[in-house]
Parts: structure tokens; C-alpha cells; sequence
């Protein structure tokens, strides 16, 4: 278990303080005195604090102004499963899926490695970008390519991919609940199609998602590899026992 110190205990005393007065993104944030005074820490801390979540992208500054609260993002827990949409209901954005391509193919070597399938098992691939949608403006955040087998969800082409959620089909239409995945998370840079498509520099800095989804019983549902873009995500792997006995120093130990 890794020890936290002052500043990063305040760092996540700040972030319940966002929670619990509903600051919004753009709102301009309390100033060091302020904080010092109401968590009775120093300046020097909550600067520190500020300093770690302005590294996390939670907040932003503004040169002559101030620090401004920045956009929600989604968090990724790698020991749960949710889906796209589910996350960024979550943080209260909206969400467009622009289907790319949906292609019939076969498992070739590459593929049947990944999906851990015979080869030639006939598989849907679906390609779409996902888009978080924050008042009149929309942003491309994810392009997703996922592989479904034929045979865990046939004639899937016909259900609409562009306003349901893929795991709310599967679950729904087929009987296909998903139980668990595995993921790897690697940083990638921007290539063209990516940059264009992402609306950023090329050789920006994205995270890539690859991983399998299961079934109950065992079956692949889902290869799905996704290319994202950072500033919209956090990851973390939860442990409520760490998380409340943090919480409990925060409210007793400073």
C-alpha cells in the first residue's frame, strides 16, 4: 500500500470539495488562502494539491486569473465493466456514436491470436468514434474498433449501433450479459487517420485499449481495441478498503 502524503491527501480532500458543492467546468476555483484556511493546512499544501490536479487535468489555470475547474472525465476502472455510454452518463456528458464501417470477415491468424478463437470463425467488426457531447459542441474522444463473434450475436447489423449501447444489445437481444474482460492499456501516437479523426496533432500522445470481454460461461463476446484520446480519461483500480481508511485520515488526522 503506498503512503500518501500531505499534499495528495488534500488533493483528494479538494476533489470531494468539487463533488459536494457541485463546482462546474469553467467555474473559477477557491483561492490558496481559502483552502488553507477551510482544511486548516497550509498555503504551501493546497498549492502542492493544485499542482497534482492540474497534472491530472481536473483543473486548469488561467494566466492573470486564476485556476478554473476543467472537464469531467471518464473514469475507467479496470475491475469493473461498463459500457461506453454508462461512463460518460456517469460524469452527466452526452454521447454521439458515428458507425464507421461494419464489416463481415473471417478470423485470420492475427485475429484468432488475439480473440483466442480458431481461425476462420466468422466475426462482425464494427468500427465507430465516439463523441462527447458538452452543450452545442461535440468532441471526438474514442475511436473503437470491436470484433464481435458471428455466432454470439448473429445478424447483429440490423439493431442500431449508432444510438444503443453495444453491451445493452448483447445483453439484451442475445442473452450475452458481459462478466468480465481483460485489458491492456498502452500509450500510442496519433497516426494521420487518428490525428484527422481525433482532432488532434499528429504524434499526440492517445491511450489504446485492447482487451476480451467474457460471458458467464466463459465465451468471447467482445475483442475490443480502442484508441483514445488522454485528456478524457482517468484510469484506476479500486480498493474500498484502502479508499475508506484515506478517507477517515483525511477527516481525523490532519
Amino acid at each position: 500500500m503506498k503512503l500518501l502524503h500531505k499534499d495528495e491527501f488534500i488533493a483528494n480532500e479538494i476533489k470531494f470539495y468539487f463533488i459536494k458543492n457541485k463546482i462546474k467546468e469553467g467555474e473559477k476555483l477557491p483561492s490558496e488562502r481559502e483552502l488553507s484556511d477551510f482544511f486548516g493546512v497550509q498555503r504551501a499544501t493546497v498549492r502542492a494539491a493544485y499542482d497534482i490536479l492540474e497534472e491530472e487535468g481536473i483543473i486548469g489555470i488561467k494566466e492573470r486569473s486564476g485556476r478554473y475547474m476543467g472537464h469531467s472525465r471518464i473514469t475507467i476502472n479496470l475491475q469493473e465493466i461498463k459500457s461506453f455510454s454508462d461512463k460518460m452518463s456517469e460524469i452527466g456528458i452526452g454521447l454521439q456514436s458515428k458507425l464507421m464501417a461494419f464489416e463481415f470477415l473471417e478470423a485470420d491468424k492475427v485475429l484468432s491470436r488475439k480473440m483466442k478463437l480458431p481461425i476462420g470463425t466468422p466475426v462482425n467488426k464494427i468500427t465507430r468514434v465516439r463523441k462527447a457531447v458538452r452543450g452545442e459542441k461535440v468532441v471526438p474522444v474514442a475511436i473503437e474498433y470491436a470484433y464481435i463473434p458471428e455466432e454470439m450475436a448473429p445478424k447483429l447489423m440490423k439493431y442500431d449501433l449508432e444510438e444503443r449501447s453495444l453491451f445493452e444489445i448483447l445483453s439484451s437481444e442475445y442473452g450475452r450479459v458481459p462478466k468480465r474482460d481483460d485489458q491492456i492499456i498502452e500509450i500510442v501516437y496519433a497516426n494521420e487517420f487518428e490525428s484527422k479523426t481525433l482532432k488532434v496533432d499528429k504524434l499526440t500522445a492517445l491511450v489504446k485499449k485492447s482487451g476480451i470481454t467474457y460471458d458467464k460461461d466463459d465465451n468471447v463476446l467482445q475483442y475490443l481495441h480502442a484508441i483514445m484520446n488522454k485528456e478524457w480519461l482517468q484510469y484506476e483500480q479500486r480498493n474500498e478498503m484502502i479508499e475508506n481508511k484515506v478517507k477517515e485520515v483525511l477527516h481525523h488526522g490532519l
